[in-house]
């Protein structure tokens, strides 16, 4: 699949069936975390707390066609311009918005095709080459999103991939023989309890605390380990995108 897919005609574009489960969990931690947005409140009047896609949904909602074909027309130039200036690539601070942005295009669109119909086919003015030349831009544009989008997290999850924990190999090393001198720990990156456990192992107290470890990841599904323990693999696993 890819992120973009056409609508309509070739100038059209828009969001979605790409993203698999990713539509509103929260998985990396601290000052890397990056929740996917559920769905906004795209009704009403535009307030301050409102993102900038928002807004521009808001923006667009509010264009309302009349009768005439240049007034039309003119209005569509208006929409294009405000989903133009609202779409850019930002790497994670994008991702968190795609339910957003998803919504935006669609809005476009639908608003565009409603706007489009009520101009006659033989309708012959300056301003409706300018229009397709908006479209062009707005395709290139999504275009461009999309490689940009594709790239940005390949690149992210091949890194992810190189430094994901194997769960099994957590498993084995939990076990109270290695886990009571902490191997577990040093292994998922935990060093200062690695630490803790190794020093205190004479107390067994750590061999009995990694035994419920041991039995914990014993039972835990592969998903949940990786959300637990690679959340960067786990965040970036959940876009379905094609190569």
């Amino acid at each position: 699949m890819n992120i973009l897919n056409d609508i309509v005609s070739g100038a059209s574009r828009q969001f979605g069936r790409e993203f698999g489960r990713a539509g509103a969990n929260a998985i990396l931690k601290g000052a890397n975390s990056y929740t996917i947005k559920g769905e906004s409140d795209y009704s009403g009047r535009i307030k301050p707390s409102d993102s900038h896609i928002v807004k521009t949904i808001k923006e667009i909602q509010k264009v309302k066609f009349v009768s005439t074909n240049k007034a039309n027309t003119s209005r569509l130039i208006e929409i294009t311009d405000l989903i133009l200036s609202s779409i850019s690539f930002k790497g994670n601070e994008t991702l968190n918005e795609l339910t957003e942005l998803n919504e935006l295009v669609n809005q476009y669109n639908n608003k565009f095709n409603h706007g489009s119909s009520l101009i006659d086919e033989d309708f012959k003015d300056k301003s409706i080459d300018y229009l397709k030349e908006k479209r062009k831009e707005f395709a290139d544009l999504m275009d461009a999103f999309n490689e940009n989008t594709k790239t940005f997290i390949n690149k992210k999850l091949r890194l992810a991939k190189q430094k994901r924990k194997s769960k099994r190999t957590a498993t084995i090393l939990a076990f109270p023989i290695l886990g009571g001198l902490g191997i577990h720990k040093f292994y998922l990156g935990n060093i200062g309890q690695g630490v803790l456990y190794f020093l205190f192992s004479f107390l067994l107290i750590p061999a009995i605390i990694s035994l419920f470890e041991f039995i914990s990841y014993l039972s835990m599904s592969v998903e949940s380990f990786d959300i637990k323990f690679n959340p960067e693999y786990s965040y970036y696993s959940q876009f379905k995108t094609r190569n």
